[in-house]
């Protein structure tokens, strides 16, 4: 006999969706596989380890982003039980379809989203994403991003916003954001991150010192200046004035609530709230599709700026905290010293290396032939092109049509040497019907 055992609900059996043929010769046999299927679920619930106990392995920095993503994995498939076994290729396969289609998930997110829950299954169920082929293809196959990297800003319309005179703490607080993020090559997180006590004001402007938060492995300080040369120091300063004396804060969160009138509201801004201050101020500027500016405007600008000022590899690596100089290769390649390089290189030439092929004049008689030629074309009949020409135009006599008609016909023959060769020309005349020959 033959039976097919397939599962439903969140077991292992049901899970992974995986239909098992067995095939037995009676039903003692099939008790008896059953049986050791049962003795192996028994054995994996036993081994399957509670959440709380899981996120105790993470850092507490790594517990939070852990947490929030198996939550949010978990009530996707809410009809899963995930104490009695581990969901299937099934639901993880709808679930990244889930954040590829519905929520336009990159590609580099869903692979975050992977190793977060990988991380999981292997703690919690002893078991790898890698056992699930189809899963790993499906991730795979979505790594076609075409990434739409941040606008620009004009360096020249950003630099005038960073100099101008606010009306509004509200404008205050964006416009120093504005000038500590581009001169600091800033993330949003490392903007979001500042102090106080770490921005000192010296002959050169102000000095700040922060950790870059892509450097999880050296944590090295990074240090930039606003400078005071241009204006834009003293612009900070105004900033940083009245969060002493409004917000009465000298250490601690840098970013403070600006309001439509002049004073400082003493509510700290989230970062969502800094996330947008880049859109806000592509609008102020009248930027086309200001919606696109995000925070890494800010960073991308700055890198361009710096390539364009003549910043080398080396250097735009450091202080941006790449971990290897390729990525100084977009800004360097195209800035305007390379460009300008190029067209110099493409245009620099030596005139008097080239040759320039003069036309013989024509003997005087050969120029006097040809305007005889040129005399002697007849333009077509149409009254338009005398018009053009300025001749007046005068029908041709029925004889000069017969002359004509007669030359056309003769030139159109083959050419025939020593030949007898005879034209009848035959003529009808108005509407009488006489003809002459």
């Amino acid at each position: 006999m033959g039976c097919v055992c397939g599962g439903g609900g969140g077991g292992w059996g049901q899970g992974f969706d995986r239909q098992l043929l067995v095939s037995v010769p009676s039903p003692l046999l099939l008790c008896q596989h059953l049986l050791r299927q049962l003795a192996l679920s028994l054995v994996s619930m036993a081994s399957i380890v509670p959440d709380a106990e899981v996120f105790m392995q993470f850092t507490e920095k790594s517990k939070q982003q852990y947490s929030r993503i198996w939550a949010h994995f978990r009530n996707f498939v809410a009809e899963v039980d995930f104490e009695t076994g581990p969901p299937g290729e099934e639901a993880f396969t709808r679930y990244f379809n889930f954040l590829r289609l519905e929520k336009k998930y990159a590609s580099s997110t869903l692979w975050t989203y992977y190793s977060c829950l990988n991380s999981m299954m292997k703690r919690k169920y002893n078991f790898k994403l890698q056992e699930l082929p189809r899963l790993t293809m499906l991730v795979k196959g979505f790594d076609t991003d075409i990434k739409n990297k941040a606008p620009i800003f004009e360096e020249t319309q950003l630099k005038a916003f960073m100099l101008g005179t606010m009306e509004s703490s509200y404008w205050l607080v964006r416009q120093a954001i504005s000038i500590v993020s581009f001169f600091g090559g800033l993330r949003i997180q490392e903007c979001q991150d500042l102090v106080l006590e770490r921005i000192i004001r010296n002959n050169d402007g102000y000095k700040i010192t922060h950790s870059r938060k892509k450097q999880r492995s050296d944590q090295r300080e990074s240090v930039f200046i606003v400078p005071a040369a241009g204006g834009f120091a003293d612009r900070l300063a105004v900033y940083l004035d009245k969060v002493n004396s409004e917000v009465n804060a000298y250490t601690g969160r840098v970013w403070w609530t600006g309001t439509r009138g002049t004073h400082l509201k003493g509510v700290p801004i989230g970062k969502n709230m800094v996330g947008k201050v880049p859109h806000d101020v592509a609008t102020r500027l009248g930027l086309p599709n200001a919606e696109d500016y995000t925070f890494h405007s800010y960073r991308r600008t700055s890198a361009t700026s710096a390539a364009n000022g003549g910043m080398t590899a080396e250097q735009m690596q450091g202080f941006f905290g790449w971990k290897n100089s390729s990525m100084c290769q977009e800004y360097i390649s195209t800035s305007r010293p390379a460009t300008m390089h190029a067209a110099n290189l493409l245009g620099a030439f030596d005139l008097a290396d080239v040759e320039v092929e003069e036309e013989d004049e024509l003997p005087v008689d050969m120029v006097k032939d040809e305007e005889d030629d040129l005399s002697g074309i007849v333009l077509e009949e149409d009254p338009e092109m005398y018009e053009a020409a300025g001749i007046p135009y005068q029908p041709p006599s029925t004889s000069a049509k017969i002359q004509q008609a007669v030359q056309s016909a003769i030139t159109s023959l083959p050419s025939l040497q020593a030949a007898n060769v005879t034209v009848k020309v035959l003529v009808m005349q108005d509407n009488h019907g006489s003809v002459n020959f």
